[in-house]
Order: structure tokens, then sequence, then C-alpha cells
């Protein structure tokens, strides 16, 4: 008897395990897949003094690559379209050996993501933001 429960146990999980794969996991896929098209704008914005160097992700045809801009005309600005919910805009400074203050913003549709500065010989800021593609719109 409790060799016919075991079997009738394991088939039973079975059977619930394939219908999650199969059924769950396309619903899961697709629910990624719709996240991960969406787009949304990114705007980089360096102010202040003595920045030598700006590094920030570009999604210049839908492809993410890092680009350096080397002394910088300040105030310094730069747009971007992104998508997908993995994509992490991103943009930080180097101050020179003469030292300064510096901000660096990023603004997604719209509203500021997030906010860093860097003072001081060789002072750093970086500024990380989260996709908004997984958030409710």
């Amino acid at each position: 008897m409790r060799r016919a429960m075991k079997v009738v146990s394991i088939a039973a999980a079975t059977g619930l395990a394939t219908t999650w794969l199969t059924g769950c996991a396309g619903d899961v896929k697709t629910e990624f897949d719709k996240l991960d098209a969406k787009e949304f704008e990114v705007v980089y914005e360096v102010t202040g003094s003595g920045v030598q160097t700006v590094t920030y992700e570009d999604g210049a045809q839908g492809e993410i690559s890092s680009k350096d801009v080397d002394a910088p005309k300040l105030p310094w600005k730069k747009k971007a379209t992104m998508k997908g919910i993995a994509t992490s805009p991103s943009v930080s400074l180097i101050l020179g050996e003469k030292g300064g203050q510096a901000d660096c913003v990023i603004y997604i549709n719209g509203k500021e993501a997030k906010r860093s500065t860097a003072k001081g010989e060789f002072g750093t800021a970086t500024c990380v933001a989260v996709s908004p593609a997984g958030k409710d719109s």
C-alpha cells in the first residue's frame, strides 16, 4: 500500500511539474520579453568645474556600450534611448589634478533617478540607475 502511494505521489508531482513548466513558464517568458522590450529615455548631465573625464552608457540602436568624453565642456548633457529590464544607465566623472566640484545626474523619462557629487583633486562621482521597465507606468 505504501509503495502504491509513493508511485501515485511521484506521478502527481511529475504531472504538476510538467504542467507548470509547459504552461506557466511560457507565461513568465512572455512577460519577461514584454518588459525587456520597453524603451525609456535617459538624460545624463554633468555640471560644475574641473572635470577631466566623463564615462557613460550609450543605448544607440538598442546596444549598450561605454563611451568616454575627455575634457568635456560644462555643462555637459547626453540623451539616449535605452530598453530592457536589465539595463542600468550609468554615468561617472573624474576631476583633474587641480580638483574642483562637479555633479552627475541621471534623468529617466524626465524624472531625476540618481545624483552624485565629486570634490577635490582627482575626485570621482558615479551614478547608476535602475531600469524603469519592470515598474508600472
